[in-house]
C-alpha cells in the first residue's frame, strides 16, 4: 500500500495504542509529531530531564500503534 492511498482512504478508524487508549488517526499523527519534536529540541538543548522514560516508552507505543495501522 502506498502513501497516497494511505492518505486518500477514510483515516477516522479508531487505534488502539496498548496501555494507552484509543486515537484517530490524525490526532494520533499530530502528537507523535508534537512528541517527536519535542524529543528533538530537548536534546539539542542537552535538556535530558525534560523526558521521562515513560514518555519515551508512550512515544515508542504509539508509534508502534501508528506503524501498525499502515501496515493495513
Amino acid at each position: 500500500m502506498k502513501l497516497k492511498d494511505l492518505l486518500t482512504e477514510d483515516q477516522n478508524n479508531q487505534i488502539n495504542v496498548p496501555g494507552i487508549g484509543m486515537y484517530d488517526y490524525e490526532t494520533l499523527k499530530k502528537k507523535i509529531q508534537i512528541m517527536s519534536n519535542d524529543l528533538a529540541k530537548n536534546a539539542k538543548r542537552g535538556l535530558w530531564r525534560k523526558s521521562s522514560r515513560n514518555d519515551i516508552r508512550a512515544f515508542a507505543e504509539m508509534w508502534g500503534a501508528l506503524s501498525q495501522y499502515g501496515k493495513k
